[in-house]
């Protein structure tokens, strides 16, 4: 890891864990030092500490009375409750958003897909998990629900990974369908909109709950072995 910019650095330090840990480069159980990613950094204790606490809050570490923390483990059991609430709340922003957004609002979500479509064409099956969660908030903010995105905001703060989107061929089926639920919100079809992104969040589940099982599997042979 290389090391960061000196100014608001326990932000950066926060956000680069934070993303590690999103993206499944920290697993679940991994001990997280705070000595050993101090001198991995190259900065003091201080700002690791009060990085680890933010992540505690958020619900992605967990910490014991000594100050030694470790990364959550996300299970298939997680994943079938998160996702079960991703599919009630997250069709219904979509389904307002398709009522309610200004125009600019739709040029803005079709402008982020464009973006992640670029992406994908150079970059292949992966995307980095910023791309997608910008255009998913762009999509629930648009709804002026806002007790509704601060519940989808929550729930997408402290659940690494939120879409499956580094698996096989998950980059190139979601990218397919947030195609469909672009073209639903831009013809204004409520239920169309509403249908698209619950179907999305279903198959991410369903591939991501193959991908953790199949884990749990390789883990248990390596244990074996």
């Amino acid at each position: 890891m290389t090391s960061i910019r000196r100014e608001t650095l326990g932000g950066q330090l926060f956000e680069l864990l934070r993303h590690r840990i999103l993206t499944g480069e920290l697993s679940g159980g991994r001990r997280l030092v705070q000595g050993e990613l101090a001198g991995e950094l190259r900065v003091s204790r201080i700002p690791v500490r009060d990085a680890l606490r933010r992540l505690e809050a958020e619900g992605l570490v967990e910490g014991d009375d000594v100050g030694r923390y470790s990364v959550i483990p996300f299970t298939r059991d997680d994943a079938a409750e998160v996702y079960a609430i991703r599919r009630r709340l997250e069709p219904l922003a979509a389904a307002l958003a398709a009522r309610k957004a200004t125009n600019e609002e739709l040029d803005e979500i079709r402008a982020l897909f464009e973006a992640m479509d670029s992406v994908v064409r150079e970059a292949g099956p992966k995307l980095d998990v910023d791309h997608s969660v910008r255009f998913h908030m762009a999509i629930y903010e648009a709804s002026r629900a806002r007790r509704l995105v601060r519940m989808i905001k929550t729930l997408w703060s402290g659940v690494p990974p939120l879409t499956p989107i580094s698996l096989g061929d998950r980059m190139r089926n979601s990218h397919s369908e947030h195609r469909t639920l672009v073209e639903r919100l831009l013809a204004r079809d409520a239920e169309g909109a509403a249908a698209a992104l619950e179907r999305h969040i279903r198959n991410a589940e369903e591939e991501l709950g193959l991908e953790l099982t199949r884990n749990r599997h390789e883990n248990g042979n390596r244990q074996e072995a």
